[in-house]
């Protein structure tokens, strides 16, 4: 990972030239005193923007405030890039870094929806991040990512004209499949999949997505003659209509690898009826001119997928389709010598920060980071073993012996929780370049962020960034800290810097 600290500041964002972008100056952040006591970034008691509704708080990594997002961001000029009605684009007054926020009223059906995010909080990093929730008297405000690529249907205006090619569809798809995944694994369902739901990251020729409707997961939208076409032919009867599984979020996967090939969905009408009459007749087809210029397999694999329910193959199936092989691949020639450069024990708290700096400052990163986890991950089970590493690396060394002893090293140093695997946090940290990331500037951002408002650090006010217990938190204090109870900004750059 390339250094983080050119992220932090918006001018060097070659990727943001839509929007005007206003930065708030901050005096605390050029000062070079690293003893100064800093003026604390979270809200404090007295303004009455505490985390609210205690009794759920400790189950979500979502940070709630009962206070206005215009504390923390700016509003800033939308530029060319589409936005929903109820979406702004926004600047953390901070870090700088470019958000969104929706706005949903506040009633029955929207309190349901922000309940069941806090309870179920989404973290994949092919699922879009939410990072806060302000609430006040009227209104819910989220802040998410900026995708600032779009959605997938702003690329299929025109019909007449297909924006990506064969390799591209297929990145674009598969990871589609990896937010199903993740979402198959936690238990929820969408229901209305389309390319409305899906957004990419920026306009790089990386083709990262995100699924970028999450609503639908929670509160399901009535039938309407946009989300038809989506529908399989179990749900176009009657009884079955509103049931949401697994194998219908698959179906749909089908229906948009369909019209991004053809730029067309399979089954059209003029009216709903009409639509689910084609679907119930499975009258796709196949033989058009658009399929003329992709493979065997790719045709094939759709044809695996639209079929009744009983036939239809599963999302493991279709993710280990041959097809998926064309696909965008990220070089791994370079994570070698990344996991090579770490040479220091990393405490639990540490990480902890680490992962806090990358996911507010080097966001950007995490996704291309991501990439190269799942090319490690053999069985996709979102973690990586010795074998699996060993697989891939056993060729670069002159013995098995050789990459035997230089994966163990490698889990001594990146296991940090003793699990004898690695997840993708600890993937994250390990591989990334903790000098360009560890810098004064980066180091007193984050300090700002996470310490109370007498300048010093706090396990109260870390719980809420990091939801972790109190009595964990107290314990890495005192693992970490001389004197746990006087955690100021020099204690925390110490600690910090240690890692370089």
């Amino acid at each position: 990972m390339g250094p983080c600290q050119s992220q932090s500041k918006l001018k060097s964002r070659k990727d943001l030239q839509q929007p005007t972008l206003i930065r708030k100056t901050d005096q605390v952040l050029t000062n070079n005193n690293p003893s100064l006591i800093l003026p604390s970034f979270s809200p404090n008691q007295e303004l009455n923007s505490e985390p609210y509704d205690d009794t759920k708080k400790n189950l979500s990594q979502l940070k709630v405030y009962r206070s206005s997002y215009n504390q923390f961001y700016s509003e800033i000029t939308q530029g060319s890039m589409k936005l929903q009605l109820n979406q702004k684009l926004v600047q953390h007054n901070l870090t700088g870094k470019i958000r969104v926020v929706e706005e949903y009223e506040r009633n029955q059906q929207n309190e349901e929806f922000i309940s069941q995010l806090k309870l179920y909080y989404l973290d994949n990093p092919r699922i879009i991040s939410v990072y806060e929730l302000f609430i006040d008297e009227q209104s819910f405000h989220l802040i998410l990512d900026y995708c600032s690529g779009g959605q997938l249907s702003n690329y299929y205006i025109d019909k007449s004209i297909i924006p990506f090619n064969e390799i591209e569809i297929a990145s674009i798809i598969y990871q589609a499949a990896e937010s199903l995944r993740y979402l198959e694994q936690i238990g929820l369902t969408h229901g209305f999949l389309n390319l409305n739901s899906f957004s990419r990251v920026d306009m790089s020729h990386n083709f990262q997505i995100k699924l970028s409707d999450i609503r639908s997961l929670f509160v399901k939208p009535n039938l309407n003659k946009s989300n038809v076409f989506s529908l399989p032919p179990e749900a176009c009867i009657t009884k079955d209509q509103n049931v949401f599984n697994h194998s219908r979020d698959l179906w749909s996967l089908g229906v948009m690898s369909y019209q991004m090939i053809c730029g067309y969905p399979p089954f059209e009408g003029n009216t709903i009826e009409s639509v689910k009459s084609q679907i119930k007749k499975m009258a796709a087809q196949y033989n058009n001119f658009q399929f003329d210029r992709v493979s065997k397999l790719c045709r094939q694999l759709i044809q695996r997928v639209l079929v009744p329910n009983k036939q239809r193959i599963s999302l493991q199936e279709f993710m280990n389709d041959q097809w998926f092989k064309i696909r965008i691949k990220q070089n791994d020639q370079n994570i070698l010598n990344k996991l090579q450069q770490n040479k220091v024990k990393i405490s639990e708290l540490q990480q902890l920060f680490l992962i806090f700096m990358i996911k507010n400052i080097c966001s950007n990163d995490q996704q291309q980071l991501y990439n190269e986890f799942v090319n490690l991950d053999e069985n996709q089970d979102g973690q990586l073993t010795k074998d699996e590493i060993l697989k891939v690396y056993s060729n670069r060394f002159d013995s098995k012996i050789d990459a035997k002893l230089f994966i163990e090293n490698i889990f001594k140093i990146a296991d940090v929780d003793k699990s004898g695997t690695i997840d993708f946090g600890e993937f994250l940290v390990a591989i990334t370049d903790k000098s360009g990331l560890l810098t004064e500037e980066n180091l007193k951002t984050t300090f700002k962020m996470v310490a109370s408002s007498n300048g010093k650090l706090t396990t109260q006010k870390l719980k809420f960034h990091f939801s972790t217990s109190i009595l964990k938190l107290d314990k890495m204090f005192l693992e970490n800290f001389t004197n746990p109870q006087n955690v100021g900004y020099s204690e925390f750059e110490t600690m910090m810097k240690q890692l370089l």
